[in-house]
């Protein structure tokens, strides 16, 4: 599966997508009004148990407001405790560059990466968590005002990183 987008121009949106599966899950949504420059490409691959899903986007909004809730997560990291990342964010600005990549190979070999510079003016939240319990690892971070970030988010548990 292979879709890529091209979008410009002014006025209300609405973007949703989700891809779910055993050990890979990504939904989210944008809504808003104002003017908007977005270009995406998304692709997944699964053979057997091999599971592969990438996104990379473009975003460039003013004039209005955007608000959007994404998340992606694997199920299996760490032999089932978990993985995920998400991002939430309110804007009258924004211009995002944003790339991730998921892929599972079963119980033992799964990976992440979110990456992502942006430039904004609301409100961004960014949340990774690893496990599900109170064993859980979580950092959280909330940013309102104007701001300029970058972001790298990695997890990893192939044989290889377990040293």
């Amino acid at each position: 599966f292979e879709e890529s987008s091209t979008v410009r121009g002014s006025g209300e949106l609405s973007i949703k997508g989700a891809f779910h599966d055993r050990s890979i899950d990504s939904s989210g949504w944008m809504k808003g009004s104002g003017s908007i420059s977005f270009e995406s490409l998304r692709n997944m691959s699964k053979v057997r148990e091999e599971v592969e899903f990438s996104q990379r986007g473009d975003l460039v909004f003013t004039g209005g407001e955007l608000k959007n809730k994404k998340s992606m997560r694997l199920p299996l990291f760490e032999n089932g405790t978990g993985a995920s990342v998400s991002e939430r964010f309110n804007t009258s600005h924004l211009d995002q560059s944003e790339t991730s990549l998921m892929r599972s190979l079963g119980l033992h070999n799964n990976s992440m990466i979110y990456d992502t510079a942006l430039a904004f003016e609301g409100k961004w939240d960014v949340e990774n968590r690893r496990g599900w319990s109170i064993y859980m690892n979580r950092s959280k971070q909330s940013y309102v005002g104007s701001f300029q970030t970058q972001k790298m988010i990695e997890f990893d548990d192939s044989p290889s990183n377990r040293g």
